[in-house]
């Protein structure tokens, strides 16, 4: 039964207690989620054996109660330890049940991880992982400067190059929010730096700027206020530019679980300006007006409704990466349609 503070989230990561079988990683940054729960599970499986690691989608899980026992119990063809990495776990809250026994009656040699995605604290999945022993809850939060700083020297070494200090600086500044952009961005960049044994500031300036989060604000901003010929040119030079699918639903999904938080504030009897000025991190002075259009168009209902699509967006997208430019496409037009038709219904 612990409840893992954020700054403790990547120590524990790193080195997982061994009498630990059972780890739900949650938050609002979907990106370090995703990278926290694949590191969770490769560490707790067997490298000798590739079968040790079972991955599982929640929807799979719920809809076969059981399933999750069965694979927890059978006997693996190799022997040893195994893994069971549950994916999208916070879109399906009746997965408490199913968990409950198996961490009363723990499977031996088997670690449980759950990629759950931001969850409420009276969510049914979070409650049991923070009252039950054996049981870790691990928080994930968008990254400080201080653990963007560690990320691009982290990245930086592995490449063998160095940064300089003003380039850091810089890369800090503009980095953040989603784990899995800010390394992808990084890693572009070292790619670009090949060879050149430091970054400097010039490669900074030529490979990111801030031409990548501007590139996702564009689209996802269109989405949320129902530019429907502004998503359809976002969209066009997002691919254009090769953005990442999978990347940009992330993205989305985390925009909408701003509204989704943002939105309590406003059914309390705040005004969507007021509530927009007063968001941590600060909102870019130049998305303001849009951010508080769509929190006043989208509605709690509504903002459910879009993160559980987005979810299954980014899902999917990283189940079907051939296709993953349509599922994402698909999604981001409904959620457009969705905003066009609520804005309008306003005036």
């Amino acid at each position: 039964m612990v409840a893992v503070k954020a700054q403790d989230a990547d120590r524990v990561v790193a080195r997982p207690p061994a009498e630990v079988s059972f780890y739900l990683v949650y938050g609002p940054d979907a990106g370090l989620v995703a990278e926290r729960a694949e590191k969770l599970a490769a560490a707790a499986a067997d490298p000798a054996d590739p079968f040790s690691l079972i991955r599982l989608e929640a929807a799979q899980v719920a809809s076969d109660p059981n399933r999750l026992p069965d694979e927890a119990y059978a006997v693996s063809m190799f022997g040893g330890r195994r893994a069971i990495l549950v994916r999208d776990a916070g879109s399906r809250p009746s997965l408490a049940g199913i968990l409950t026994p198996l961490i009363k009656s723990p499977p031996p040699e088997t670690t449980f991880v759950l990629d759950a995605g931001d969850l409420k604290k009276t969510n049914p999945i979070r409650t049991l992982f923070e009252r039950e022993r054996g049981a870790y809850a691990i928080p994930c939060y968008a990254d400080d400067a201080a653990a963007i700083g560690r990320l691009v020297d982290e990245e930086a070494a592995a490449s063998g190059l160095s940064v300089a200090p003003d380039a850091r600086a810089m890369l800090v500044a503009q980095l953040g929010g989603d784990r899995l952009i800010s390394r992808a961005e990084v890693r572009k960049l070292c790619l670009y730096a090949h060879g050149k044994g430091r970054i400097g500031v010039d490669d900074v300036a030529a490979t990111i700027g801030d031409s990548a989060s501007v590139a996702f604000d564009d689209v996802v901003d269109a989405a949320a206020v129902g530019d429907l010929p502004g998503l359809s040119l976002a969209l066009g030079r997002a691919w254009t530019d090769g953005m990442d699918p999978g990347t940009l639903a992330l993205s989305a999904l985390r925009f909408f679980q701003s509204l989704d938080e943002a939105r309590g504030a406003v059914d309390g009897g705040r005004r969507p300006a007021d509530v927009v000025d007063g968001m941590r991190p600060p909102v870019f002075y130049k998305r303001k007006d849009k951010m508080t259009l769509a929190l006043g168009a989208w509605s709690a209902i509504r903002l459910e409704k879009a993160g559980q699509l987005l979810a299954d967006t980014v899902r999917d997208a990283r189940l079907n990466p051939a296709l993953s430019r349509q599922i994402v496409a698909d999604a981001l037009v409904t959620i457009g349609r969705v905003a066009e038709q609520a804005i309008r219904t306003r005036r």
